[in-house]
């Protein structure tokens, strides 16, 4: 078992259970899986909405539809609501029964229904703390974490997740969002509540557990409004609007300024500097060179995560994961302070934050347009909208070989 991250460890809940598995039954779980995708794919089984667990499908992919129906939103001068929900223990606590209804609904082949039923039965589990073994117990729900057949097994399970025409459904594996516009906020509120009293009795048929203190609400708006918003209510509790939300890693605000990511990012990257500096500091015995490699495979990611979305954000706050590049840089090269930092992304070959996110922007939304999935190749669609508001094709200074829809 691994201990979940910013988790109080003497509690037994926050540890995550990896399963081990033989090297011949993952090889048979490589065979399986090539067989329960062709099912998939030949029949339209996982909806487009999910983007997790897919084949060239990303949470960047994801964020993008978010904005960008956030931002028409803004354009149109319409309120864009939002609920962000968090499925507990996903993995943990399918409901091995309601998977195999899904599977013998979906049509798919019996000899497949049948591996994956005694795939999942009987297995059992044991727990070793120092050196003193639990009595083994029964496994009553889930698929084991570590299986190969796992992600597409849940992917299975959600795709009968409910749909509403006038509700944007946006699905990473277990992480769910859905969104709704109009011009009002007693529109907004009575469709978000409509889906989630659909939500609720999906969830209560399929048993899947919502943690409804990691639910939040939110309306996007720009401006400021002194209306007081309805409550929300889901399995029985109360659902209060918050100002920001965090999804795929991404903190999204009401004004979609990107200022609270901004200093998450900040704070995160100082940590993992912590974490590393005996290696990058001024008086690590590497070379420059492993310096720089160690900069690009762990800390700029940091920095430059969903960066085609968030650049959307002022100049300030560019100019401040800017600032963060410069100051590990100074540390790495440990250079004296008369040295222009201009200089020292020269010398090591470094792009400024300015113009790598140009690069990375390009190279995302130019492989857009030939996407299978018709929900990202839509997104294209965004890039000759114009509007007061700046969508996220903006950060490529328009230089891409996009041809109108």
């Amino acid at each position: 078992m691994f201990p979940k991250p910013n988790q109080n460890r003497k509690h037994p809940a926050s540890y995550r259970p990896i399963s081990l598995l033989s090297n011949i039954g993952k090889l048979y779980e490589k065979i399986l899986l090539k067989r329960l995708n062709d099912h998939c794919y030949s029949n339209n089984i996982i909806p487009d909405e999910q983007f997790g667990f897919r084949d060239k499908h990303s949470c960047t992919h994801q964020l993008l539809r978010v904005t960008n129906k956030i931002v028409e939103g803004f354009n149109i001068k319409h309120y864009t609501g939002g609920d962000f929900l968090d499925v507990s223990k996903a993995f943990d606590r399918m409901w091995h029964n309601g998977l195999i209804v899904k599977l013998i609904n979906d049509q798919f082949p019996d000899y497949l229904i049948k591996i994956i039923q005694r795939f999942l039965s009987k297995r059992k589990f044991q727990v070793k703390i120092n050196q003193v073994l639990s009595s083994v117990g029964n496994i009553q729900a889930g698929t084991p974490q570590g299986s190969s057949l796992s992600p597409t097994l849940y992917n299975i399970f959600n795709s009968d997740f409910p749909r509403n025409d006038k509700v944007l459904n946006c699905l990473f594996a277990d992480d769910s969002a859905i969104l709704t516009q109009g011009s009002n906020t007693r529109f907004i509120i009575k469709m978000l509540q409509s889906q989630l009293e659909c939500i609720e009795y999906w969830c209560t048929m399929w048993r899947v557990a919502i943690n409804t203190d990691k639910t939040k609400a939110i309306l996007f708006r720009k401006g400021h409004s002194r209306k007081v918003l309805k409550t929300l209510s889901f399995m029985e509790e109360d659902l209060p609007w918050e100002n920001q939300v965090k999804y795929l890693g991404l903190i999204l605000d009401s004004k979609l300024s990107f200022r609270q990511h901004a200093k998450y990012n900040s704070d995160k990257f100082w940590n993992k500097v912590h974490m590393i500096i005996p290696l990058i500091g001024r008086h690590s015995p590497l070379s420059l060179n492993n310096k720089v490699l160690l900069f690009k495979q762990i800390l700029r990611p940091i920095l430059t995560y969903s960066a085609p979305i968030w650049c959307i954000t002022a100049k300030t706050h560019r100019r401040k994961i800017q600032i963060l590049q410069n100051k590990i840089l100074r540390i790495m090269t440990n250079a004296p302070w008369f040295v222009r930092n201009d200089v020292i992304h020269k010398d090591l070959k470094i792009q400024l934050i300015e113009d790598h996110v140009k690069n990375l922007s390009r190279k995302f939304f130019s492989q857009l347009q030939d996407h299978k999935n018709p929900l990202i190749n839509r997104q294209v669609e965004y890039a000759h909208t114009n509007g007061k508001y700046p969508y996220p094709y903006s950060t490529t200074k328009w230089s891409l070989p996009i041809k109108p829809p």
